[in-house]
Formats: C-alpha cells, sequence, structure tokens
C-alpha cells in the first residue's frame, strides 16, 4: 500500500467515542490505517498542596485514566484495528483540543478521528473540542456524524468538494492520493445552492434566477475541468463528477446520493503564518449538512505532502 496513515482516535468512553473509534475501524478495513486512542483529562493543580482533596483528585484522575485506556483497548480489538505503539494513553492539559494536538504530534499522527457533539443522527455537530481543533489543527480531522457507530462501512468511494480555490486543490490532492492508494473511485463534488429570500431581491427574483444559473454553469465547469485534467494525468482512477443544486446549502448538499460507505473530502483555508485549520463558510455548511464521514485537509499538511506528487500544480 502506497501510503500508511496514522490516525490518532479522541477517545472517551461515550457515543461519541464510539462513533469516532467505527470511524478509524472502517478506514483502517479499507487500507493501510494504524490507530491510537488517546484520552485528555483535566490538568490537575500545578502547586499541589498537601490537603487530601488534592490526593484524592490527583488519584481520581489517574483512575479514570486508566480506565478510559482500558476500554479503548478493549473497542480497538473489537474492531480489529492495527494499532500503534501505545496502542491507548492518556494525557493531561488545560484543553482537550491542545492535548490532541500535542499527542499528534508526538506521535505522528496524520489525521484526528473525532467524534460528533449531541445532535441529529446522521449529521455531525462540532463540540467546543472539535470547534477548537477546527481552528488549530496541523493535520486533517476525520469527523465521524452521529451514529457512525450503527452504520460504518469500509470506505468504497471518496468525494471530494472542489470549487477550484488553492484549498480544494489541497484537498483534491489528499483526495486523489486516498483513493490510488486505496484502489477507490474518486468523485468531485460541487454546490451550487440557491439563495432562498423572504422578499423579493433588489433586481428581482428574475436577476437571482440569473446568478444562480450562473453559479451552477461555472460549477459544473470547474469539476468539468478538473475530472478532464485527472483523466489525463491519472488515467488509472476511476472519476466522476456532480454538481449538488437546491434552495439552500442543506438542499444543495441533500440532492447528492451518498452512501455510508462514502468519506467526503474538504479544504480549510489557512489561518496566520503557519498550516492550520481553518473552515470558511461553505465548507462550513457542508460539514453542517452532509450525511457521511468527512475529512478536513488544511494547507500544508502531512498529508497534503503525501499527495502533493500525485497532482500536477495548475
Amino acid at each position: 500500500m502506497g501510503i500508511g496513515i496514522k490516525a490518532l482516535i479522541g477517545w472517551l468512553p461515550d457515543d461519541s467515542g464510539r462513533d469516532a473509534m467505527a470511524l478509524a475501524a472502517a478506514l483502517a478495513s479499507t487500507g493501510n490505517v494504524t490507530a491510537q486512542a488517546c484520552t485528555v483529562l483535566p490538568q490537575s493543580w500545578p502547586f499541589p498542596s498537601m490537603a487530601k482533596v488534592d490526593a484524592e483528585y490527583q488519584r481520581w484522575l489517574s483512575e479514570r485514566g486508566v480506565a478510559a485506556v482500558r476500554q479503548a483497548d478493549e473497542q480497538l480489538r473489537i474492531h480489529a484495528i492495527p494499532v500503534g505503539d501505545p496502542a491507548a494513553f492518556y494525557v493531561s492539559n488545560t484543553a482537550e483540543s491542545a492535548g490532541l494536538n500535542e499527542a499528534a504530534k508526538q506521535y505522528g499522527s496524520d489525521i484526528i478521528v473525532l467524534g460528533s457533539a449531541p445532535g441529529p443522527v446522521g449529521r455531525f455537530a462540532p463540540g467546543s473540542t472539535t470547534d477548537s481543533l477546527l481552528h488549530s489543527s496541523a493535520v486533517p480531522l476525520a469527523l465521524a456524524p452521529n451514529g457512525t457507530r450503527s452504520t460504518a462501512a469500509p470506505i468504497s468511494r471518496i468525494s471530494c468538494a472542489y470549487v477550484g480555490t488553492a484549498q480544494s486543490k489541497d484537498a483534491l490532492r489528499t483526495s486523489v492520493a486516498l483513493a490510488s492508494a486505496l484502489a477507490i473511485p474518486l468523485r468531485l463534488l460541487a454546490f451550487a445552492p440557491r439563495a432562498s429570500s423572504t422578499y423579493p431581491p433588489f433586481g428581482g427574483y428574475g436577476a437571482e434566477d440569473v446568478v444562480s444559473a450562473q453559479w451552477k454553469e461555472q460549477a459544473h465547469q470547474v469539476i468539468a475541468d478538473a475530472e478532464s485534467s485527472l483523466r489525463l494525468d491519472r488515467p488509472e482512477l476511476s472519476v466522476t463528477s456532480e454538481v449538488g443544486v437546491g434552495n439552500g446549502w442543506e438542499a444543495a448538499v441533500g440532492s447528492i446520493p451518498f452512501t455510508d460507505s462514502d468519506l467526503l473530502v474538504v479544504g480549510s483555508s489557512r489561518l496566520g503564518p503557519i498550516a492550520r485549520v481553518f473552515l470558511g463558510s461553505s465548507a462550513s455548511k457542508i460539514i453542517r449538512h452532509a450525511p457521511v464521514p468527512m475529512l478536513v485537509v488544511p494547507r500544508g499538511s502531512s498529508m497534503r505532502a503525501a499527495a502533493a506528487t500525485t497532482v500536477e500544480e495548475s
């Protein structure tokens, strides 16, 4: 297998953690993926006293960490996920997102796998940890919608949200690398949502229809060009494309047929002088409404470097 992927699972013994574990299992059953499960515990008071309560709190934290590791080990075995060394561990930090970032850096993780906060089944709802990581992670984030533990299947197709921007080209590089390494089809997606208006827009509904039609035509042209380029550069890949159209983002995303075995790859913008995940408005809306697991790719990530030789710069 061309690309070996090291996944760090953000683990807690709850439904969110089990969803993340199920997504890691789906990835591992598809290709060359190893995983480690990491639980982040609150950092104890940095200047402990001799008081009995401090010792009890420290003991409680340690017991909680040991229990989380034991449960993670059990889940890794149940899902038959190839593991790294150590397979599961816990760390202490002032914030869960910071702890996962540091663990990913320490163990050279290629992706961080996260479960959803409570919300509608089949959709991903960012909690505080995910929201923080979506603005700070230096590696791609694999997001498991609520209920993935009951629906996860081996990934059989990579779907890439593509609009021709720099960040979507980064997502495309990773998508091509994954599809090639896993020997599965690649589908290019573009979305052309029509903005809904309570009152007639200044130019009338006719003007709005013209703008929507032009957006749809442009979306078709962008992914058609990308598909043609890929067919020439990577003839071994199975490449298709679709445009999602609807009245608003939910309808546009919902117009695309997905299966439980799809992985949707979304690009991110760049925040600050170094590569970090930072979602634009379009990516945020796609994540909110997509009914399948997603991979959010920051510019300059390690997976982008692995994919850099798969797509020529345009």
